[in-house]
C-alpha cells in the first residue's frame, strides 16, 4: 500500500493549507494550490510511476486514480483498490481475487484523503528549492521534510508555475530508494457515480472473495 500512500500525497499536498514554511516562499505556493484543488468536486489522475534504487530505475508502471471526497479508486498494475469511505476492496486481476476490509480511518489515515487533508500541514516543514525552465515551462521545486520519524526523509514537489498544478512528487527513502509519480493527465469536476467506488462482484464472474471484516 506504500505506492498508494505516495500517490495520495499528490492530493494531500495540493490542498495543504499551511505547512511550516522555512524560506517564506513554499507556503505561498502551497496555499495557491490549496485554493485551486479544494474547488474540485472530483479528480481523475493518470500517472506514471517510477522506482529508483541506488540511482537505477528498477520499476515503472502507469495507472489511474479517481477521487471524490473520501472515496477513491486506485489502479496499479494488476491491482485495483476501491474505497467508498466505509469499505476497502483490493482486487488482484491476475488471480481474480478480492480481499474486503472494513475501512478504519484511525488505522489507515494515509489511505484516506479526507483524514490526510486535515493533518498534513502539521506533519511537515516546507522549503522552496528553486525555479527551473523545462520544455518552455517554469517549474517550482519544493521539498517537504517530515517533522516526525518516517521511512522517508523528504517529499519533492514539482509545480507548474503558470498553471499552478502539481506535475510530479517524489518520496526519498532513507535507504536510497526514490518513488516518483508524474501526473500525465488531470481531469476535474467530472460526474462520478458513487457505485464506481465499490467493487462489483457481478462484473467479475468466479472471483475468489476473502472477506476480512
Amino acid at each position: 500500500m506504500k505506492r498508494l500512500t505516495f500517490l495520495l500525497a499528490f492530493v494531500i499536498l495540493a490542498v495543504s493549507v499551511s505547512a511550516q514554511d522555512v524560506d517564506g516562499g513554499a507556503t505561498t505556493i502551497l496555499n495557491k494550490l490549496s485554493a485551486k484543488y479544494l474547488a474540485y468536486s472530483t479528480m481523475k489522475i493518470d500517472y506514471t510511476y517510477k522506482c529508483e534504487q541506488n540511482e537505477k530505475v528498477v520499476d515503472t508502471k502507469t495507472g489511474t486514480m479517481t477521487i471524490k471526497g473520501d472515496k477513491y479508486t486506485f489502479v496499479f498494475g494488476n491491482q485495483t483498490s476501491f474505497c467508498d469511505g466505509k469499505t476497502l476492496w483490493n482486487y488482484q486481476k491476475d488471480i481474480n481475487e478480492v480481499s474486503i476490509f472494513e475501512y478504519i480511518e484511525a488505522e489507515d489515515n494515509l489511505l484516506n484523503p479526507a483524514k490526510i487533508l486535515s493533518g498534513w500541514a502539521k506533519e511537515y516543514r516546507s522549503k522552496f528549492i528553486r525555479e527551473e525552465s523545462k520544455n518552455g515551462k517554469i517549474l517550482q521545486i519544493i521539498d517537504l521534510m517530515p517533522l516526525k520519524s518516517s521511512s522517508f526523509y523528504k517529499m519533492r514537489l514539482v509545480v507548474d508555475k503558470s498553471k499552478q498544478e502539481i506535475k510530479s512528487i517524489a518520496a526519498y527513502e532513507k535507504g536510497k530508494t526514490i518513488y516518483t509519480y508524474s501526473i500525465d493527465k488531470l481531469v476535474t469536476n467530472a460526474t462520478l457515480d458513487d457505485a464506481s467506488f465499490r467493487f462489483d462482484v457481478k462484473a467479475h464472474p468466479g472471483v475468489d472473495i476473502n472477506d476480512m471484516r
